[in-house]
């Protein structure tokens, strides 16, 4: 038995996934103790840890972790990142060892179809661009070469060869500088009342990595992107940059109703995404197999883990999130 602290969030679907994993690794035996990390919320758990050999965190990518994750690694702690999953974002959800999104552990894995079918491109439309929130960790921390939206929109409007229509995302506020600048480059600002109608009339979608990439690439739409992403393969997207010139080849050879892209390869990277997307119903069956590779060896563990937990508990008491000792529930 191992000594998993699971991160506790009020957010429905994120806190619906940890409180599945923290049930279903009590159910296997597991010594499950729930903490309060830094975007929780009010829930009513430590805000501090105790030493564990297996530490289940939700995002972790924002800069408020950092300090976290350091130190449960320093003391010897395996990790296991958690977020929602991509398409569809509701009832679903992606865990790796390693981080979410693009610092998923299998992200960097070579694509092997064949690539024989080039990608058929739409007779007309514009190029959908899906802005994302500049305070996200995605656009923070895996966006090299564009600190926000605003930047981005620019440089897409001042070098596609195919017209720009920009989204914005639904939790972003109105903004009408941004609205403007669209106009002044001669972009069109998008209206649709979802996701799924505005990709209907485009031609190709650009972001930097938002998820709205998958699931233009579950339409077999052309997919630029331009940041660190799950979908950041040649020859299944287009993969830019802030070089001018890579935008204006890549949009130019679409207007022309030709691309380099691949169906199969397509395909390939529309698969493995949702390979390591779970329904959340199937986290009991799916997780067991995956705990089993991520924990260490009984006999490596970081400390023995009931003996050290019980002895906290009979000095201060039973611990916010952790099962009462046997002494307190016969008491």
């Amino acid at each position: 038995m191992s000594t998993v602290l699971v991160e506790a969030r009020l957010c429905p679907d994120g806190g619906l996934a940890l409180d599945a994993i923290a049930e279903t690794c009590r159910e296997i035996g597991h010594f499950v103790y729930r903490w309060r990390g830094p975007y929780s919320g009010r829930v009513p758990y430590w805000k501090s840890f105790l030493h564990c050999d297996l530490a289940v965190i939700f995002n972790g990518s924002h800069e408020k972790y950092d300090p976290i994750v350091q130190r449960l690694r320093e003391m010897g702690s395996r990790l296991l990142f958690v977020e929602v999953g991509w398409f569809p974002q509701r009832d679903t959800v992606q865990i790796d060892p390693l981080g979410i999104n693009a610092n998923a552990s299998w992200v960097r894995e070579p694509l092997v179809a064949s690539g024989r079918t080039p990608l058929p491109i739409r007779p007309e439309g514009d190029l959908l661009l899906v802005l994302q929130l500049d305070g996200d960790s995605q656009i923070q921390r895996l966006s090299p070469w564009f600190s926000g939206m605003e930047p981005l929109v620019e440089f897409v409007c001042r070098h596609s060869a195919l017209p720009v229509r920009v989204r914005a995302h639904p939790k972003s506020q109105s903004n009408a500088a941004l609205k403007q600048l669209v106009s002044s480059l001669g972009g069109a600002w998008d209206t649709s009342p979802s996701l799924q109608a505005a990709m209907q009339s485009c031609r190709a979608v650009a972001c930097v990595n938002s998820s709205c990439g998958v699931e233009a690439l579950a339409q077999q739409l052309p997919l630029l992107c331009y940041g660190q992403a799950t979908y950041r393969h040649g020859s299944a997207a287009y993969c830019l940059d802030n070089d001018p010139a890579k935008t204006r080849e890549a949009t130019e050879e679409l207007a022309a109703g030709r691309s380099r892209l691949s169906l199969e390869r397509l395909h390939e990277l529309y698969g493995r995404i949702m390979e390591h997307q779970w329904p959340l119903a199937s986290i009991r069956d799916n997780l067991p197999p995956l705990l089993r590779q991520v924990l260490p060896d009984p006999d490596t563990r970081v400390v023995p883990s009931l003996p050290w937990t019980r002895f906290i508990q009979r000095v201060i008491g039973d611990i916010p999130g952790v099962p009462a000792s046997p002494r307190r529930k016969a008491a």
